[in-house]
């Protein structure tokens, strides 16, 4: 599995679609899996957080992520601070996934 598909590798897909951001680069299925695990705003979050201090990401961050959308979305996050993040990012998946076994054994529930 790649380490960008990883879940638990939140610091390393915050890191990545930092880089992507940051230099300019085209986006790809690996920069589409840095948001794709149920963790999505947390990484949003830590990138804005970090646009304000990087003047590269900054200049391109509007570029690659949708302005309206993402601040509404972090907004929730405006006082954490930013060393909380990840462990919220870390609640959110594991919440994500009690909710998919949930539906699963909903699911096997309507077949008997």
């Amino acid at each position: 599995m790649s380490r960008l598909n990883d879940p638990g590798n939140f610091a390393g897909r915050v890191a990545y679609a930092a880089s992507v951001i940051a230099n300019g680069r085209p986006t790809s299925r690996a920069f589409d899996n840095c948001f794709e695990n149920y963790d999505g705003d947390e990484v949003s979050a830590i990138l804005v957080r970090r646009a304000a201090k990087n003047s590269k990401l900054a200049a391109n961050i509007w570029r690659y992520l949708n302005q309206e959308f993402v601040t509404e979305r972090i907004a929730r996050f405006a006082n954490v601070p930013t060393r909380q993040i990840p462990l919220l990012a870390a609640e959110s998946r594991r919440e994500a996934e009690i909710r998919f076994r949930e539906r699963i054994a909903e699911t096997e529930n309507r077949g008997t």
